[in-house]
C-alpha cells in the first residue's frame, strides 16, 4: 500500500513537470522572454536626484498565464516608482565599493565608509538560473525559474524593519537606490549595476566601530563561527527565547528561506561566559506568494516542494516554515517548553497592534501601497490574530523528536523518569575534579508529545546516569561522544517501548546495563558522529 502511495506520487510529478514542459515548449506562456539577464529598466528622470524607475517588466502576464503561473507580485515589480539616485560620495562621509559578489541569485556590491562600518548594495532582481547546471540555462526550466521571482515582493524588507523595531528583533534599515549607468564610482561594475535597482542597508557581519543597536556586544559571528562556539565550550550558550520570538516572526511575515546563512550572531559577555543573540539576514522570502497559479500550486503540494508558501490569511502549515530551518531549530530551540511558545507568541502579538502594523506597511513606495498595502496589512493582522495557535503547532513539530549536545567539555547528564510519562533531563558542567559546578540546561519533556530525546555528550569524559520506575515514557538515545564517556541505566519503564537506547564505541567506555538498555555501541567512530555546523 505504502509502496503504490509512493509510486502514484512519484508518477504525479512527472505528470506534472511534463505538462508544463508541454505548454511552455510551444510558447503559450513564455514567449518573448530572453534567457539572458534583462535590459536595464525603463526609467525617467524626476526632479534633481530622482528618478521614476521599476523594478523590472519581464514578469508581466497575459490573464491565461496568471492563471497557470501564478498572479504572484507581478504588478509590483512593474510599477514605477520615484526613488533617489545613489550618490555615495555624499553618503556616511563617502563610501569606498568594494568588490562584487552575491550568490547564485543576487548581484551584491560592499561598500564601507571612513570609520569602516559595511554596507552593501543587493540587486532587487534575482537571477536563479545560477543554481541550475549549465546544459539547462537556456532552456524552459530557466524560464520557469526565473519567472517564479515575480512571487516575492521587492520591497518587502522596508516592511520588515519597523515591524523587528516593534518586537525587539534585530534588523537593518534599508533603503531602495538607483544606481545610474554613468556614475563613474561604478565604472568597473557598470554592467552589473547600471540603470538598476538596489536595496541598500548595513552589513553586519562583524561589529560596528561606532553607535550601533547591538549595546555590550563584544563580536558578530556567522553561524558557522558561533556553533563551534557553542559545542567546544559549555559557558557559550544561544538567547534561545529570542531566537524563539524571530522564529515566530519569521512565521508571522511568511518568511519561509531561514536557513543557518540567513542569521549572523551577535555574542555578550555574561556572568557564565557567552550568550549568543541572533541577527536575521535576507529578507527576500517574506510575504512571499507562490501557490496562486495553479502549476506552482500543484508544484507546492506536500509531497514536493512544501516550503513555498503562500502569504495569506490562514498559515496553518507550520510544517513548511521548519523545512529550510530545520537544523538551527533544532539546536536553538531544544530548551523550549510549550509554555515558552505560548508567551512569545503572546508578546508579538501584543506589540504588533493594528497601528503598527499600517505604520510599517506604509513603508512601501506609495505607488507600491496603493497596490498591494491595504492588503499586506490586513494579512498581518490577520495572521497576528493566530500566533498562539502557530506557536502550539510549531512548537508540536519540533517536540517530537528532541535533539540536546552538550560540548568538548565535561558534563553530566541527568535523566529521570517521572510518573505520567515524563521525564527531566538536566545538563551540569563538571570542573575538573569531577564535581557538579553549574546547571546549564534543564527541561521536563512528557511522552504524549515528545516520543524521543537525542542526547549527544560530544567530547570530554562525560557521565549519563538514567533513573526512575515509571509505567511510561519516551525512548532515550544516548551517544556518547569521543571521551571516555561513562554511562548507568538504573531505570525501569513497564512500556517496553520507551527504551534507553546507547551509541558509543565498544572500547574506552564504562556502562553500566538496566534491564531495558539496548546495545547500539560499534567499533566505528561513526556511532556517534555529530552535526556541529550544517555546512
Amino acid at each position: 500500500m505504502l509502496y503504490c502511495s509512493f509510486m502514484i506520487k512519484k508518477l504525479t510529478k512527472f505528470i506534472l513537470l511534463g505538462f508544463i514542459l508541454l505548454v511552455v515548449v510551444k510558447g503559450f506562456f513564455f514567449s518573448g522572454i530572453t534567457n539572458s539577464p534583462p535590459d536595464n529598466p525603463l526609467f525617467k528622470k524626476a526632479e534633481a536626484g530622482f528618478v521614476w524607475v521599476r523594478a523590472s517588466g519581464q514578469y508581466a502576464r497575459s490573464k491565461v498565464g496568471e492563471f497557470f503561473l501564478g498572479q504572484h507580485y507581478r504588478s509590483v515589480w512593474a510599477v514605477p516608482v520615484k526613488v533617489p539616485v545613489i550618490d555615495i560620495n555624499q553618503m556616511y562621509g563617502g563610501l569606498t565599493p568594494g568588490k562584487l559578489g552575491g550568490g547564485m541569485q543576487t548581484i551584491s556590491l560592499n561598500l564601507k565608509d571612513k570609520q569602516n562600518n559595511t554596507y552593501v548594495l543587493r540587486s532587487l532582481n534575482k537571477y536563479p538560473i545560477g543554481v541550475l547546471p549549465p546544459f539547462l540555462r537556456r532552456s524552459v526550466a530557466a524560464d520557469l525559474i526565473r519567472d517564479q521571482i515575480a512571487a516575492a515582493n521587492p520591497y518587502a524588507a522596508l516592511v520588515v524593519a519597523p515591524l523587528a523595531e516593534a518586537v525587539g528583533i534585530f534588523h537593518t534599515n534599508p533603503r531602495i537606490f538607483f544606481v545610474s549607468a554613468t556614475d563613474q564610482n561604478f565604472r568597473p561594475v557598470v554592467k552589473q549595476t547600471g540603470n538598476k535597482l538596489f536595496l541598500f542597508e548595513e552589513k553586519f557581519s562583524h561589529l560596528p566601530p561606532d553607535r550601533h543597536q547591538f549595546g555590550a556586544a563584544t563580536a558578530i559571528l556567522n553561524s558557522v563561527e558561533m556553533l563551534n562556539k557553542r559545542f567546544r565550550f559549555n559557558a557559550h550558550s544561544i538567547d534561545q527565547k529570542l531566537f524563539l520570538r524571530c522564529r515566530l516572526f519569521d512565521i508571522l511575515i511568511g518568511d519561509w528561506d531561514r536557513h543557518e546563512g540567513q542569521w549572523n550572531w551577535a555574542a555578550y559577555p555574561t556572568e557564565a561566559g557567552v550568550l549568543y543573540k541572533p541577527i536575521p539576514k535576507d529578507r527576500d522570502q517574506a510575504f512571499s506568494k507562490y501557490q496562486d497559479g495553479l502549476l506552482p500550486w500543484l508544484l507546492t503540494r506536500n509531497y514536493s516542494l512544501r516550503k513555498f508558501g503562500q502569504f495569506n490569511n490562514n498559515p496553518q502549515d507550520a510544517l513548511a516554515y521548519t523545512i529550510n530551518a530545520s537544523f538551527l531549530d533544532e539546536r536553538a530551540l531544544n530548551a523550549q517548553t510549550q509554555n515558552n511558545f505560548r508567551e512569545a507568541a503572546r508578546d508579538l502579538k501584543t506589540a504588533l497592534t493594528d497601528e503598527v502594523i499600517d505604520w510599517a506597511v506604509k513603508q512601501f513606495p506609495p505607488s507600491v501601497y496603493q497596490l498591494v498595502g491595504p492588503e499586506t496589512a490586513r494579512i498581518l493582522k490577520n495572521r497576528r490574530n493566530q500566533l498562539l495557535q502557530i506557536a502550539d503547532a510549531y512548537y508540536a513539530i519540533l517536540a517530537k523528536q528532541v535533539v540536546i549536545a552538550g560540548t568538548d567539555e565535561k558534563e553530566k547528564f541527568e535523566i529521570t523518569r517521572l510518573p505520567g510519562g515524563k521525564t527531566k533531563v538536566r545538563i551540569f558542567a563538571q570542573s575538573d575534579a569531577d564535581t557538579i559546578s553549574r546547571l546549564y540546561y534543564q527541561r521536563v519533556f512528557t511522552s504524549y508529545q515528545t516520543k524521543e530525546i537525542t542526547l549527544h555528550g560530544l567530547g570530554g569524559e562525560d557521565i549519563f546516569t538514567v533513573q526512575g520506575q515509571v509505567d511510561m515514557g519516551s525512548t532515550i538515545r544516548i551517544v556518547g561522544g569521543t571521551g571516555a564517556d561513562y554511562i548507568q541505566d538504573n531505570a525501569s519503564v513497564v512500556n517496553k517501548a520507551a527504551k534507553t537506547m546507547v551509541y558509543d564505541t565498544k572500547k574506552g567506555n564504562t556502562i553500566i546495563w538496566g534491564k531495558h538498555s539496548v546495545d547500539k555501541t560499534s567499533n566505528s567512530l561513526s556511532v556517534h558522529q555529530y552535526d556541529r555546523e550544517g555546512f
